[in-house]
């Protein structure tokens, strides 16, 4: 294709490598830590499927469910941009705002939203499939960038060039 350029071997396993903690960290590692006495946050460990319901029952609807899938979705085109080894942007990006949002979410806005009649009280803490899941992410826009070392060759310069480099 025009104007596309193709990453390095580097850049492939950085795709690789960010693609599958992204992956990895969505089903198999814990994401938030919900402690206290809240109705709306039943205290326990979430992965991101776990987490994924948890914001869609905040927000009343299908809103996590679609940031999941996102997710999934851009673990499964850094893979194949790395087997294809096409340059990309904005795959790892987007995936780290959606994540930024599920902090958002269930970090910072919790604490604002009482329920009538909830008297109890939550806390929402990070674990590390959280981090494993931005650094991922991160590995997969920094992968997608990397672009292949271009070795230039220079034509030699003609006889008459070279004469005019030597004379003043």
């Amino acid at each position: 294709m025009a104007g596309m350029k193709r990453i390095s071997a580097g850049g492939r396993a950085l795709l690789v490598v960010g693609a599958i903690l992204l992956f990895g960290s969505l089903f198999f590692l814990p994401w938030f830590v919900v402690s206290g006495t809240r109705p709306d946050l039943p205290p326990g460990t979430y992965n991101g499927i776990g987490s994924t319901g948890l914001l869609n029952t905040l927000l009343g609807g299908p809103w996590g469910w679609i940031a999941f899938v996102w997710l999934v979705i851009s673990a499964m085109v850094g893979l194949g941009v790395a087997v294809l080894g096409r340059k990309t942007r904005r795959l790892g990006t987007l995936g780290m705002v959606v994540l930024l949002l599920y902090a958002l979410f269930l970090v910072v806005v919790p604490t604002y939203l009482s329920p009538q009649g909830s008297t109890g009280t939550a806390s929402v803490a990070f674990a590390y499939g959280f981090v494993t899941a931005v650094l991922g992410s991160a590995l997969v826009e920094a992968g997608a960038r990397l672009p292949r070392a271009v070795f230039g060759r220079y034509p030699a310069p003609a006889a008459a060039e070279a004469d005019s480099w030597d004379s003043p």
